[in-house]
């Protein structure tokens, strides 16, 4: 039987890290637990290896570094299957986790995009969801693309080219499709979490804008000069979009 590792990037989480730590113990064939610490300052490293987490320290203390944090937390990792989840899902449970590694467990797939229960973000409806149909159609049956719940076999991460910063999920998605991984959508249901600021929506949004043009740029679907005319385009949206302040990607 796979045996499936947990990586919970984090930074001073340490109201909610207990909770997730202990959930991630009791979900199926879980053997192993990673926290990537981002520079916290207060106890989210010292409650979870109290917990029998491995604790590691992000190796580039950068903001945004969540990128950096998973592939940390990849290399270091030892385990079959590899989830990723945030660190401050209130309503976490064992099934949460079940249901991102069945498919992988049952041989369906080789990698999973959890989903949940509620209208997608402004940044995944103006900014992803366009750019996929224009250069890679096949994936635009994705309801979430930018989702951070994810699992996928180490194999299948071994083939990422990790972005450093928040285009790391649209990233990951795009290098494990053309790298021939099988891709499948699973919805958890409903994720309790605290919201992103409305700052960091902004900067999302370009950051997925470049990432997507960046790959299409390496695939040949559009040329240099006109990757950086359209990145520009979304740039100057970005200034000027109104994202809400309790929006999700």
């Amino acid at each position: 039987m796979k045996e499936v590792s947990v990586i919970f990037p984090a930074k001073d989480e340490e109201k909610f890290i207990a909770h997730s730590v202990k959930t991630a113990k009791k979900a199926k064939n879980v053997r192993e637990i990673i926290l990537v610490d981002g520079g916290s300052v207060d106890n989210t490293p010292a409650i979870a290896k109290k917990l029998g987490a491995k604790v590691i320290f992000q190796s580039i203390l950068k903001y945004p570094g969540k990128g950096v944090a998973m592939r940390d937390g990849y290399y270091y990792s030892t385990k079959d299957i590899i989830v990723f989840l945030d660190a401050d899902i209130k309503n976490l449970t064992p099934d949460f986790i079940n249901k991102l590694i069945e498919p992988i467990l049952k041989g369906e797939t080789d990698f999973v995009k959890g989903t949940f229960g509620r209208k997608s973000g402004r940044v995944t409806e103006l900014v992803a969801k366009p750019l996929l149909r224009i250069f890679y159609p096949e994936l635009s049956y994705l309801s979430q693309p930018l989702s951070g719940e994810i699992a996928g076999t180490s194999e299948a991460f071994s083939k990422v080219n990790w972005e450093l910063g928040w285009g790391v999920d649209i990233g990951i998605v795009l290098d494990i499709y053309k790298a021939g991984f099988k891709i499948k959508e699973e919805n958890l249901g409903f994720k309790d979490h605290d919201m992103k600021p409305l700052p960091m929506l902004t900067e999302m949004a370009y950051e997925v804008a470049q990432t997507i043009i960046r790959r299409a740029t390496q695939d040949g679907k559009i040329s240099e000069s006109k990757g950086e005319e359209l990145l520009a385009k979304y740039i100057e949206e970005s200034k000027t979009q109104k994202y809400e302040e309790d929006e999700e990607m």
